[in-house]
């Protein structure tokens, strides 16, 4: 097999330019596909910026594979190092691109050259945030072992009948005011209940609870936060939040007027009744009559009602986050046995 014609070497400043223009053409590529996506980031300069963003993270770094003076491909990571996540190192979303005419295969060498030292540095949990949108480069990083995690999906508001809201007997859905801190809080643990059970196994800190439970019951008096509630013959039965969506210089899922579904929860005991169909078709309803047209989400994959429910409301997925865990007795093993 011939050797490749590149070469793999660490990522400077002097590439940014031309790693600008590599992202600015997978951004249309992407959008090609997924026209809701924001267009802004397929100008050289924006798509520029937004590798920037990804390189001024702590404990980022980056390589780059060239053929002379061409730039082929890039890749870019950073370390976190956290109670949550551990000892991890993340590919965020404009971490990564090549030119058009590049086989996906060069991710995986890039891959291989960046990865090499965050497992020397005893980090053995690794994601990536890749887009949706190119199967190639999905199967490219699937043939790495890399699994989906989680889901980002958007919905293009204009595409959905907001119009006739659905009903079922019993259920009331209105807008949170502060009088409702003690209902919300009290389902601050539908969501990560839901990702502790199986297939999930997710992790979740019971330590943390007294803290989840305050800021579940905090968001009816914040200002930037729109909180549904749904009750059952008057029992809090689920809710929805959302916040306005916030741009930054690598914010590659966040269209122009859009809205986030932060958190959604449903109590187990009331589904089967249309309950999450009613919160999000009022809380969509909402979004669109206040000039939002695009809504983004996220859910586990491997949550089987999440999964389905929110592809079934019109959220197609946009990128997914995905993750590799390597064994960790590599850092020991004797290979010279």
């Amino acid at each position: 097999m011939a050797r490749p014609s590149f070469h793999i070497l660490p990522f400077t400043a002097d590439l940014l330019p031309a790693a600008g223009a590599l992202l600015a053409g997978r951004c249309l590529g992407d959008r090609l596909t997924l026209p809701a996506l924001p267009a802004h980031f397929e100008e050289p300069a924006v798509a520029k910026a937004a590798i920037q963003a990804s390189l001024d993270r702590d404990h980022a770094r980056g390589v780059a594979a060239v053929d002379g003076n061409q730039l082929l491909g890039y890749l870019v990571g950073d370390l976190v190092i956290d109670a949550v996540w551990g000892r991890s190192a993340w590919v965020r979303l404009a971490g990564c691109a090549s030119t058009p005419n590049q086989s996906p295969e060069l991710a995986r060498d890039l891959y291989a050259a960046l990865a090499e030292g965050w497992v020397g540095s005893g980090c053995f949990t690794h994601f990536a945030l890749m887009p949706s949108t190119n199967l190639a480069l999905l199967q490219a990083w699937y043939s790495l072992s890399f699994g989906i995690e989680q889901v980002y999906g958007l919905a293009s508001l204009d595409q959905l009948d907001l119009s006739q809201p659905p009903a079922s007997a019993g259920v009331e859905i209105r807008r949170a005011v502060s009088t409702d801190r003690a209902a919300l809080a009290s389902m601050y643990d539908l969501v990560w209940r839901a990702n502790v059970a199986p297939p999930v196994w997710g992790l979740h800190l019971p330590e943390n609870d007294a803290e989840l439970r305050g800021a579940y019951g905090d968001l009816v008096d914040d200002p930037d936060a729109t909180v549904w509630l749904a009750f059952l013959d008057g029992e809090s039965a689920g809710f929805q939040c959302y916040f306005p969506g916030e741009h930054s210089a690598d914010s590659l899922l966040v269209p122009d007027n859009c809205t986030v579904l932060e958190v959604a929860g449903t109590h187990p005991q009331a589904r089967g009744k249309g309950i999450g169909a009613m919160l999000t078709h009022r809380g969509l309803a909402y979004a669109y009559a206040n000039g939002y047209r695009h809504c983004l989400a996220d859910w586990r994959n491997a949550n089987l009602l999440a999964s389905r429910f929110w592809p079934s409301q019109g959220f197609r997925p946009a990128a997914y986050r995905l993750a590799r865990r390597v064994d960790p007795r590599i850092a020991w093993g004797n290979h010279n046995l």
